[in-house]
């Protein structure tokens, strides 16, 4: 396995590169159509930068890691299928279904796998949910209270132009992604409510959810980028399920202690379980190497664009929009 990196421009791309040293696989070069970004990235880590996506394409790369601002996924995804890479990407896949069946179709012409960067779901406290799910230990499913709460990112992410949208894109995918897996649903409909309540910022950084799926269960998310400078920068993945064997409350960020001290940095949530990025990444690498189907693939990143598509229509619309009106 052999990775060349498009786009530095998400904060993961430090971590994926960690992992994948850890790894011991091999990265080939960076590029981003930002040179600066390319150069910070190349002169952190010894990584050759390329100064475009041919010249990147001919290192020997067999599969990129696409952490560009979300607007370039899509265009990023279709040039490295068409020159035979396997595609990592990272979340949101894309900014529309269409995007996203794109992106598919292509992966799928050029039989090269296509692998969405949701590590929540390989974090140890939702691998031992699902788990419990598959046993049967909850019994039936009937509703989800949901929260992925944070702080406003800054840059790039409070750009629709680049990002998307704001807080309802961002920190829905989370949620929307563990709620697929865990419990393999379709949407049937979803209200949604967003606004930007704490900051001079042109997206949403507020936002609430609530979405039915076909088979009965109810989700309401809370998804806000509205808390205080000193709070945590990824605050909870956290999943309420009520069930018919009562009620189970999982943080998708894992088991945590919390760390009161004094000045700028009063209160810190220290996180001291199996990485889950790491995690993600020895699954992604079995996967290439030994030809294996994608664990999150192109399916699984679709819905969460869904729903977020889904919610935006819904504050378009001031009113509960069912999936045909969007997908249809």
């Amino acid at each position: 396995m052999k990775v060349g990196i498009i786009g530095c421009a998400h904060m993961h791309v430090e971590s994926y590169i960690r992992c994948m040293r850890e790894l011991d696989i091999e990265i080939t070069g960076v590029y981003d159509h930002n040179e600066e970004g390319s150069e910070g990235v190349s002169n952190r880590h010894g990584i050759p930068k390329q100064e475009s996506l041919e010249a990147l394409f001919e290192t020997g790369c067999d599969t990129v890691v696409i952490c560009s601002e979300n607007k370039y996924h899509c265009e990023y995804t279709v040039a490295a299928a068409e020159h035979k890479c396997h595609v990592i990407v990272e979340k949101p896949m894309a900014l529309s279904v269409s995007e996203a069946d794109v992106m598919i179709d292509v992966t799928n012409k050029n039989q090269v796998k296509l692998l969405v960067c949701h590590p929540v779901r390989f974090a140890p406290t939702m691998q031992e949910l699902k788990a419990a799910v598959l046993s049967g230990e909850l019994g039936e499913i009937y509703a989800i209270n949901a929260s992925n709460h944070g702080k406003v990112p800054g840059g790039w992410f409070v750009k629709k132009e680049l990002s998307g949208g704001g807080a309802i894109v961002d920190h829905t995918i989370h949620i929307a992604d563990l709620v697929y897996w865990l419990f393999d649903v379709e949407i049937d409909s979803v209200w949604a409510q967003g606004l930007t309540a704490v900051s001079d910022i042109e997206t949403e950084d507020t936002g609430l959810l609530h979405v039915r799926f076909k088979s009965g269960e109810l989700l309401s998310l809370d998804t806000s980028w509205n808390r205080p400078g000193n709070y945590p920068v990824w605050g909870d993945a956290m999943l309420e399920i009520i069930s018919e064997k009562g009620r189970t409350v999982v943080d998708g960020f894992g088991r945590k202690a919390e760390l009161f001290l004094e000045g700028d940095k009063a209160n810190q949530w220290v996180f001291y379980e199996t990485d889950m990025d790491m995690a993600m990444f020895e699954n992604f690498k079995e996967v290439i190497e030994l030809d294996k189907p994608s664990p999150v693939d192109g399916n699984a990143g679709k819905f969460t664009i869904e729903m977020f598509e889904m919610a935006y229509q819904s504050i378009e619309a001031s009113e509960r929009v069912t999936r045909k009106e969007v997908v249809e």
